[in-house]
């Protein structure tokens, strides 16, 4: 892409990479929320203290823990696919504690917690947790926002920590501000859409809030960034997201 720098290709793969891992990871908690529901009696359910998500062959397992003490075990795991949700179990009290990595994730999100930060609804934020994939041993943990309507997904209200060694080393938000998007399931009017856009000032690229919102609202969404002056099409292709650049900056 001509006028676009090397540290910008590089800020916009990564966006593209972890705003696909977001929604897919969402995706994965969300679908197999219901299976866990059905399956696990509800004296067992009190006991769940949240989940974490890890591929697993093409899948994604997710592991719904309790904590005893300063470990974490599995009380229920699914795996979720383009399939569906498959390999449904319901652990025994005396399953092996979490793993290194599986237990870091938990303790991430547990460190990372979205205190002081403006909300923009009254439910409770989404979480997603990743490792970076710096080698460090780092941490992403999101909080989302969560999509209240079928018809209009929030694109404020996200925010991003990281946490290594055991503590938060950055963290940011992706907005300044409140705004929701009309979805392809239609906008106010009833009408459906064929894109969206939104001008973004803290990032001179789209970030993986724009990617993931792509996926999430089924829509294209036109990112026009201040710093420099661009217009990107951040856009599904084949299955994988994919950013455009409209009209560089002369």
């Amino acid at each position: 892409m001509p006028g676009v720098s090397d540290a910008e290709r590089a800020a916009l793969q990564g966006a593209l990479t972890r705003g696909l891992t977001l929604y897919q990871y969402d995706q994965a908690a969300w679908h197999t929320t219901d299976a866990m529901l059905e399956d696990v009696p509800e004296d067992r359910l009190r006991t769940i203290g949240g989940w974490i998500v890890e591929p697993v062959g093409g899948d994604l397992r997710v592991i719904y823990w309790r904590q005893d003490a300063d470990a974490f075990f599995p009380v229920y795991s699914a795996d979720y696919s383009a399939d569906g949700v498959s390999a449904r179990t319901l652990h025994p009290d005396d399953a092996p504690a979490l793993g290194p990595a599986q237990s870091a994730l938990v303790k991430a999100r547990q460190i990372a917690l979205p205190t002081g930060v403006a909300r923009c609804s009254a439910k409770p934020f989404n979480s997603v947790v990743m490792p970076t994939g710096k080698g460090d041993g780092s941490v992403y943990v999101y909080w989302l926002t969560p999509q209240e309507t079928l018809s209009a997904m929030p694109l404020g209200g996200h925010y991003r920590y990281e946490v290594r060694g055991g503590e938060v080393v950055d963290q940011r938000a992706f907005s300044k501000s409140c705004i929701d998007l009309p979805t392809a399931q239609g906008g106010a009017d009833g009408k459906t859409p064929a894109a969206v856009g939104i001008v973004h000032i803290l990032d001179p690229v789209p970030t993986e809030i724009h990617v993931f919102s792509v996926f999430a609202g089924g829509l294209p969404i036109f990112v026009s960034t201040i710093e420099p002056k661009r217009t990107w099409a951040v856009e599904v292709s084949g299955g994988q997201p994919r950013a455009r650049l409209i009209d560089p900056e002369e």
